[in-house]
């Protein structure tokens, strides 16, 4: 079996980056929004990547879809054991997701969402009044207390998104951005339980939206729940998108928004691997984990620890050369590579130069907690790692 390299999948958006020559020239406001790494998704609005080496002329949700048809044990050979016992526990997922802020210029913050009922309540008051915009310089003193906002942000802060959290993001300024590498649930019945990206933001905030938890999706799917919306094909429900987009759906948003959750404020955790290399995890829940691997060049060493998935690899600085059971791939920065369940146990990674992967996947939390434990973690960092706090605390 190979490891699979899949090419990205840019988004346009109303509140994405910018190329300064292109807005110069043409005076498009809109910019690329997100970069699509690793998807299965598809649908009106959805992306899958497509397969660009080995050259199969495929994309991932074919290949998925394919090995599905052909019964468990080639699905599981691609997915892994674990995720594949995932998707039969359950068949039909809302969308949970999580953000590791990368880089960011100018003012930059995130919205948690509201604490109270009441909070939730007088949000929806203002929305409906058209009384807070997409001007978020100007949002009064109760409207950021009401939304939980944070900043400034900083590089290296991650945040746990739990389905139900009515949340936004912004930058503000014309040389603002914020970049954020994000991973969440692959919504609906995707093959693949993960869906990796990278978010961009630069002078706007994406509108105040909301995602469904597992139980409504699967709930539609059975026919037991009708709502305006097909939620396995779009999970973000947009309670007010500031006139931008047709679309909104601010009565189903408030009906899915609940106070009990909001944005978690990940501590992550970083340990020496041999070699000199070093293994920080950002994110780790039940649906998925993001971590990143810092190699010294010439450093050889294999993946840690096994979890029985597939691992979604991107490069960010460096070259690496991934080997793994007689495959073989080499992966140079902005390059994604997924390495299928079946060869997790022998891959190995070698740094041709001094360099840095993501590795997304859908963990074996006891097997983080234990690896994080025997590599010196102190259990108060790793149940900070495991456990989150909420971002905007409970009043």
């Amino acid at each position: 079996m190979d490891i699979l390299q899949l090419a990205p999948e840019a988004v346009l958006k109303p509140w994405g980056l910018r190329h300064g020559g292109v807005a110069a020239c043409s005076s498009i406001t809109v910019g690329v929004g997100e970069l699509w790494l690793a998807s299965a998704q598809t649908g009106p609005g959805n992306r899958s990547n497509t397969i660009v080496a080995p050259h199969l002329g495929k994309t991932l949700a074919e290949v998925l879809r394919e090995a599905a048809a052909q019964g468990d044990a080639a699905l599981e050979a691609l997915i892994g054991p674990r995720p594949l016992a995932a998707l039969k526990e359950n068949p039909y997922r809302g969308k949970t997701e999580a953000w590791y802020v990368r880089e960011v210029a100018g003012r930059t913050g995130v919205v948690a969402g509201p604490r109270t009922s009441e909070q939730k309540e007088r949000i929806r008051a203002l929305l409906e009044s058209g009384e807070v915009g997409a001007d978020i310089e100007n949002w009064p003193t109760e409207v950021r207390e009401l939304f939980g906002t944070i900043e400034p942000l900083k590089g290296g802060e991650a945040f746990l998104v739990l389905c139900g959290t009515l949340h936004t993001m912004f930058a503000i300024g014309p040389e603002s951005r914020l970049i954020i590498d994000e991973i969440q649930q692959g919504y609906g019945d995707c093959p693949l339980p993960t869906l990796s990206k990278i978010l961009m933001v630069q002078d706007s905030l994406l509108s105040v939206q909301v995602h469904p938890c597992d139980e409504t999706v699967a709930a539609l799917a059975r026919g037991e729940l009708r709502i305006e919306q097909d939620l396995s094909a779009n999970p973000t429900v947009r309670i007010s998108d500031f006139g931008r987009r047709p679309g909104e759906y601010p009565d189903l948003g408030m009906r899915l928004t609940k106070v009990e959750v909001g944005a978690r404020l990940v501590r992550p955790v970083a340990v020496t691997l041999e070699g000199g290399a070093t293994l920080e995890f950002m994110i780790a829940c039940r649906h998925f984990a993001k971590s990143r691997l810092t190699l010294p060049a010439g450093v050889r060493t294999a993946l840690k620890p096994l979890y029985g998935s597939y691992r979604v690899l991107h490069c960010t600085r460096g070259s690496v050369r991934l080997e793994a059971d007689g495959a073989e791939s080499h992966l140079a920065p902005g390059e994604t590579a997924l390495v299928p369940g079946t060869l997790e146990g022998s891959l190995a990674v070698t740094a041709e130069s001094n360099s840095q992967l993501f590795d997304d996947a859908m963990p074996d939390l006891d097997a983080i907690r234990a690896m994080l434990l025997d590599s010196g973690a102190s259990a108060a960092d790793v149940d900070g790692l495991l456990d989150p706090p909420r971002a905007f605390p409970a009043e």
